[in-house]
């Protein structure tokens, strides 16, 4: 493993250990602005979360290999299913014969993310989780059963999806600003306006991002924001990350 180990994913170690176990301690755990809008140590706290899981990932895949794109889109759900989902879909242009099995990976990945979610909420909210379960682990069955079909001719291609480094400090901060905003869009939303201005910024949310809206509800849930109404926007963030990954299969992948 440390053989395999490159320098630049040496320096996104030490750069995830500075974030995690050196900035963090140090921020403030209290709200500021209107509303309690803005808590440093909160947001940075959930771009650690995120990061971390995404890391792990990344650390998985590192330590198997190569042993198919079934794997590859798996680990890589783990990571970015949108990054396995864009990858595949212009790798299918150049070798349309593997299109099943493509189609195998971004699906898999898709469904890792309905996982990723489970976790996500599991780690944050455990009584948002218990209402998230049912629907969530739907969608996740749903997924299976189309996987199995596509699995036996899919299995033995070959492949990987390349991730790039396992933590960079841009998109983590990128991260943080983006929750930040989710947060206080919610906030704001709840109070001055109605359950389904939440639900507009969990859809648009959901066109770029599933883990900002995911934290966020999780964070508000049962507190300022009623369960019923976080559960919901994060099944439409969820759905909607989805059907702009069908978009990109459309536009960037072989018609097949």
């Amino acid at each position: 493993f440390a053989e395999k180990m490159k320098k630049a994913e040496l320096a996104s170690t030490l750069k995830f250990a500075v974030v995690a176990f050196v900035i963090l301690p140090f921020l403030p755990n209290q709200e500021y602005g209107p509303l309690g809008i803005f808590n440093p140590f909160v947001v940075w706290l959930m771009v650690v979360f995120i990061s971390g899981i995404s890391f792990a990932g990344y650390i998985i895949q590192k330590w198997f290999g190569e042993k198919g794109i079934a794997l590859a889109g798996i680990l890589g759900g783990l990571v970015s299913s949108t990054t396995v989902t864009m990858s595949f879909a212009e790798r299918s242009k150049k070798e349309n014969k593997v299109y099943l099995a493509l189609v195998l990976g971004v699906v898999l990945a898709n469904g890792i993310m309905f996982g990723k979610i489970l976790l996500e909420v599991f780690v944050l909210n455990r009584n948002l989780f218990f209402e998230l379960l049912i629907p969530l682990l739907s969608l996740a069955i749903i997924t299976a059963g189309f996987s199995y079909f596509l699995w036996e001719k899919a299995k033995k291609v070959k492949g990987k999806v390349m991730l790039g480094s396992p933590f960079t400090l841009g998109p983590a901060l990128k991260f943080g600003v983006f929750f930040a905003m989710i947060i206080a869009l919610v906030k704001v939303a709840n109070v001055y306006l109605s359950s389904k201005s939440v639900y507009i910024v969990s859809l648009i949310s959901g066109l770029a991002d599933v883990d900002a809206i995911t934290v966020s509800l999780s964070q508000l849930a049962g507190d300022s924001l009623s369960l019923e109404i976080a559960k919901r926007g994060i099944l439409i963030a969820a759905l909607t990350n989805v059907a702009v990954k069908g978009g990109i299969a459309y536009w960037f992948g072989e018609k097949r």
